[in-house]
């Protein structure tokens, strides 16, 4: 009985401890796109989880985008970090920026493109 706990506590320790590293290896990102030609229209994203690399999130807003009639439009997606927190406030910071400018600011779940 013993070394039934035992087992069952250590695999209880080392699931935390993976589940605590995976955490910690996950990065987060936003996407940004605007109106080719100096539009007034912006989409910006919620911050997520980066499974992919920048160039494919791009591409895959992109054609989302296409599908919702902004066929004319320039994606950026910044560099994945570490740090929600950090993220989350250059995420902040990319939508103050954009009204500050007087874009018309659109919403985009990342649900909608990042399947």
């Amino acid at each position: 009985m013993r070394r039934f706990l035992a087992c069952a506590f250590a695999g209880a320790v080392l699931s935390h401890f993976a589940a605590s590293a995976a955490a910690a290896s996950e990065t987060w990102t936003f996407c940004v796109a605007s109106a080719r030609g100096g539009g007034d229209d912006v989409w910006i994203t919620d911050v997520f989880a980066a499974t992919r690399g920048r160039e494919k999130l791009e591409r895959d807003m992109k054609a989302y985008l296409a599908t919702q009639g902004a066929t004319r439009v320039d994606v950026q997606c910044p560099a994945p970090v570490a740090d929600r927190t950090a993220a989350v406030n250059a995420q902040f910071a990319a939508a103050e920026f954009n009204r500050k400018l007087g874009a018309q600011l659109h919403e985009v779940a990342t649900r909608d493109f990042a399947r």
